[in-house]
């Protein structure tokens, strides 16, 4: 959980409320961390954790946010706030993929 702070909190972001999402519960097999908190000004926040060593291709990108309206629909509310914590390369459409549906990308 520390390796997933430090990096959100250095990029500005604080949460009373931090927790993780287990993809299973809405039919994932996907290998990605998913994080759930509501941040001081109670925005909802929805964190990926990737760690590769391949590149992020748009297809993975699309996965994501399929998976995104997924976890919105299970808790019934929209997520405005969305971050991709990233320890892999990406490819440039995907993260402009990314920046155009509003996320935030950090690369650590």
């Amino acid at each position: 959980m520390k390796e997933v702070m430090e990096p959100l909190q250095a990029g500005g972001l604080l949460f009373k409320r931090f927790e993780p999402f287990s993809l299973r519960t809405i039919g994932s097999r996907k290998r990605i961390g998913v994080y759930h908190g509501v941040d001081l000004e109670n925005r909802y926040t929805l964190v990926f954790v990737v760690e590769k060593k391949s590149r992020v291709l748009q297809k993975e990108v699309r996965e994501w946010l399929e998976i995104k309206s997924k976890i919105e629909h299970h808790y019934g509310y929209r997520i405005l706030q969305n971050v991709l914590l990233l320890r892999a390369p990406i490819c440039s459409k995907a993260k402009a993929l990314l920046e155009a549906e509003g996320w935030s990308v950090i690369a650590v």
